[in-house]
């Protein structure tokens, strides 16, 4: 039997729209003004994106949208976890015992401050996108809204979910 080994830059990249989101808001309440305010239909995916970091086993929340209209699917995800430190064994003494800080570790780590990126899968022109982030400007729960150059991103392969 012979293997088949495939190198990740074999694999074609995705063109995928990305857009900064920043709200101090839980990430259903951002999902929610999403959807009423362009007239999405994000939903809560079953499994959220997990991602395994040095010190953190991180699960980040995710929303998505398949708008079969126009042949293009929204993903919404949170870009913070807090979490517990991976149990280190401590040399100590028996009964010391140490505070545990959660830690905070970010899906893209190139933009810690970010609360939510909006992926858009199938590349969607300049004025698109501009109007995209135009409407969710709006919205007045968002503090900031950008888009990102993914041709200068990274972290690119942490945005691949499925």
């Amino acid at each position: 039997m012979q293997s088949h080994k495939m190198l990740l830059e074999d694999v074609e990249e995705d063109d995928f729209g990305l857009i900064a989101l920043y709200g101090d808001l839980e990430e259903y309440k951002m999902a929610y003004l999403l959807n009423k305010h362009l007239k999405l239909q994000l939903k809560r995916e079953r499994r959220d994106i997990d991602f395994n970091h040095k010190s953190v086993e991180a699960f980040y929340a995710h929303y998505t949208f398949k708008d079969l209209a126009n042949f293009r699917s929204y993903h919404l995800v949170a870009n913070k976890f807090k979490g517990e430190p991976k149990k280190i064994l401590s040399s100590g003494s028996l009964f010391e015992e140490e505070e545990v800080r959660p830690l905070q570790v970010n899906l893209v780590p190139e933009y810690k401050k970010v609360d939510f990126f909006l992926k858009i899968d199938e590349e969607l022109n300049q004025k698109d996108l501009n109007l995209l982030v135009n409407a969710i400007s709006q919205i007045p729960q968002v503090i900031a809204v950008y888009k990102i150059d993914t041709d200068l991103l990274k972290s690119k392969q942490n945005l691949i979910f499925e």
